[in-house]
């Protein structure tokens, strides 16, 4: 519901909020502002004017001819980590702070990719009572062995390799996760890093994206919006892969040439694709990934846990303390472009 701008108190600053945020930071955030819920396009443009500041999340993007329309704003927050929607030189020559919450979703991600590679590499057979009930003869022991042999895995986590491609926040996390569950851990990121120390006292390896590629059973994307990352996995790379390599991507849609990902998946189909991110959002019909067997696509759900999203609205702290004239706990920083 759109509040008024002289609303009961107009010593309070206006807060656009375009896409919605937990409860509790919402609730402490409308003590300290007034609040407009702008979910939709029409009632954002509507309230720009009056904003001081406009907290989004993902499918809101604030570029130059938004900031034109907004001549009070003074914060931009984003209820996440990416900031690939913010235009941040724009705000930047506006004088606009940009807040975020880096790291309020990387245990999220790192249980989604965690779960999502033991259910690949180890599923568990359940037993079904009302397809295997043993009969009550002597056969019985014969059948429950038969179901106990059927159901061995053939792959384990335990002792094969992981290639993290981008070893920042989340990319750390999941190689001390991966690494105390007895898996291997190499990397590749353009910048230097700094290695996490892993649970069992090895280190990680640093490889080429190519090396990565060819060496590793399981191959997880964690890597940041920057320009020279679209399509970083292309044609070549595909070439690379292991035909029964698992490779997950919870970083951009963006990353991924979907092209050559459905050729891949097709080709090799003991290989599997798990895709969170999409190049379009929601995922089109035309996508060339949409009927392979192979490829597990979900909803942009990595960091969809009601705590990680708790965390990522408590960035109306920032917000407020932007406004009343603090400096920020999370500013955002400008990606380099190399």
């Amino acid at each position: 519901m759109t509040k008024p701008p002289n609303s009961s108190n107009p010593a309070k600053p206006i807060v656009l909020i375009a896409e919605p945020i937990a409860d509790g930071p919402r609730d402490w955030l409308a003590q300290r502002a007034v609040l407009i819920q702008a979910h939709d396009p029409q009632t954002l443009q509507a309230n720009l004017a009056d904003a001081d500041a406009i907290i989004v999340r993902t499918y809101t993007f604030v570029d130059q001819a938004l900031l034109e329309r907004a001549p009070k704003l003074r914060v931009i927050a984003r209820a996440g980590v990416g900031l690939d929607n913010i235009d941040l030189d724009a705000c930047r020559a506006r004088g606009i702070e940009v807040v975020h919450t880096p790291k309020a979703n990387t245990h999220a991600v790192v249980e989604y990719v965690i779960a999502m590679t033991l259910n690949a590499l180890r599923p568990i057979v359940r037993f079904d009572r009302s397809v295997d009930t043993p009969l009550d003869t002597s056969a019985d022991q014969s059948h429950w062995n038969a179901l106990r042999a059927a159901a061995i895995s053939p792959t384990s986590i335990v002792g094969s390799r992981l290639g993290i491609i981008g070893l920042g926040s989340i990319g750390s996390a999941l190689a001390i996760a991966a690494d105390a569950l007895g898996m291997h851990i190499a990397y590749h990121d353009i910048q230097p890093v700094n290695e996490p120390i892993l649970p069992t006292g090895r280190s990680c390896t640093k490889l080429s994206l190519d090396e990565l590629a060819r060496t590793c059973q399981v191959i997880s994307v964690h890597v940041d919006g920057r320009a020279s990352n679209h399509n970083l996995l292309a044609q070549p790379f595909f070439d690379q892969l292991r035909s029964t390599c698992l490779l997950l991507n919870t970083s951009r849609g963006f990353v991924l040439d979907e092209s050559a990902a459905a050729r891949f998946a097709a080709s090799n189909p003991k290989a599997a694709l798990i895709l969170d991110v999409h190049a379009d959002e929601p995922i089109t019909d035309s996508s060339p990934l949409n009927t392979l067997p192979n490829v597990i696509r979900t909803p942009h759900i990595a960091a969809g846990t009601q705590g990680a999203k708790e965390q990522m609205s408590w960035v109306v702290r920032d917000v407020i303390a932007v406004l009343d004239g603090h400096p920020p706990t999370y500013p955002a920083r400008p990606t380099k472009s190399t």
